[in-house]
């Protein structure tokens, strides 16, 4: 089983992701994964970062892992994570976006 860890902090204002940093150990491909996607997800709003795709992370990557499966996880592991926290994010704060 991967070993991998990705913990991923958001500051979040008026909607958007207006900091981002990542704590990690694991492989190049996971560290790396997570350190190009705090880069290109920081100034976005919560729905272009839910709209983020698999196909997107790959693309940002940049490494064709199509034959190696495995290094896929590595490669989504950051994306999961901060989708994962979003839509928690999101979840708790549902009655703010109500009342406005």
């Amino acid at each position: 089983l991967c070993g991998d860890r990705i913990r991923i902090d958001l500051a979040v204002a008026d909607g958007a992701v207006a900091d981002i940093r990542f704590q990690g150990r694991g492989c190049a491909i996971s560290q790396a994964a997570a350190s190009m996607l705090t880069d290109e997800i920081k100034g976005k709003t919560l729905d272009e970062v839910r709209a983020f795709s698999k196909d997107d992370m790959l693309e940002l990557i940049g490494i064709p892992l199509d034959k190696n499966p495995v290094r896929i996880k590595c490669a989504l592991l950051a994306l999961k994570t901060l989708k994962s926290g979003v839509y928690e994010y999101m979840g708790a704060h549902a009655d703010e976006e109500e009342e406005l």
